[in-house]
């Protein structure tokens, strides 16, 4: 609200009379309180927005600092997830490692077994087989009268070499066997393959007329008639009981 002014102000001072002067005075003493007033209540209204600003200075550090302090604190909590997970990933790695190495030394203990397994099956059916093949042998009309086991025979100079599970000879004849659990198409193809070079590796047996037998304990329809096509003796193991196919000695194939 601006001051009321007293007409006496808009005057010349020098031409007003002495009791116009000294009202003009009053005046204008009157007016300087006035307008101090309204500069005390401008200062005052000064201070009050002065404070009004510092208190939302005040408000927005104090708001400032609370955000950084919710954000370093949602960092560090960021922070600590992401060690907690990176050490969960960790231990979830170790115990992985951990596992796949049991796992591997138990599966190379088992594979240690089974090869175990079947070498000492393959001993036992080559110990059970040597005596009772020879006398099955012998009764499908063979001469032979000696027995020899396991037989290695190799040839440096070739790179070649070969173990015969049995061999059974005479002065004029010699019958390898191929002792198996599990007889198969492969495993005849693999012994026909080993068959080529006896001769060669065991040449004091060169001048004998030499066959070749498949003596299993299983053996599929399939590959029992694959062995006879190949001119193959076929023994049949069953518990002590020996048997051999009848055989066509023109249909055996020699070595």
């Amino acid at each position: 609200m601006e001051p009321t002014v007293n007409p006496i102000l808009n005057q010349d001072p020098h031409q007003l009379s002495w009791a116009e002067l000294k009202e003009y005075i009053a005046a204008v003493s009157l007016q300087m309180q006035e307008t101090d007033k309204q500069v005390q209540e401008t200062s005052r209204q000064m201070q009050e927005t002065r404070c009004m600003f510092q208190e939302t200075d005040k408000r927005i550090e104090a708001s400032r600092i609370e955000t950084d302090k919710r954000i370093e604190a949602s960092r560090l909590e960021t922070d600590r997830r992401m060690q907690e997970t990176s050490r969960e990933v960790r231990e979830m790695r170790r115990t992985f490692r951990e596992s796949l190495q049991r796992m591997e030394k138990t599966d190379k203990k088992l594979k240690n077994l089974n090869d175990q397994f079947v070498s000492q099956t393959g001993h036992i059916l080559e110990g059970l087989t040597q005596r009772s093949a020879l006398r099955a042998l012998q009764k499908a009309g063979f001469r032979v009268e000696q027995s020899f086991k396991e037989m290695t025979g190799s040839n440096s100079e070739l790179g070649l070499n070969m173990e015969i599970d049995l061999l059974y000879v005479d002065t004029t004849e010699a019958i390898a066997v191929e002792v198996k659990t599990n007889c198969t198409k492969a495993k005849i193809n693999h012994f026909l393959k080993q068959m080529r070079n006896f001769k060669l590796l065991y040449p004091h047996f060169a001048d004998l007329e030499v066959y070749a037998a498949i003596a299993a304990l299983n053996i599929t329809k399939e590959a029992e008639a694959y062995a006879r096509e190949k001119g193959l003796i076929v023994i049949h193991v069953s518990d002590d009981v020996f048997t051999i196919d009848p055989i066509d000695r023109a249909k055996l194939k020699r070595f």
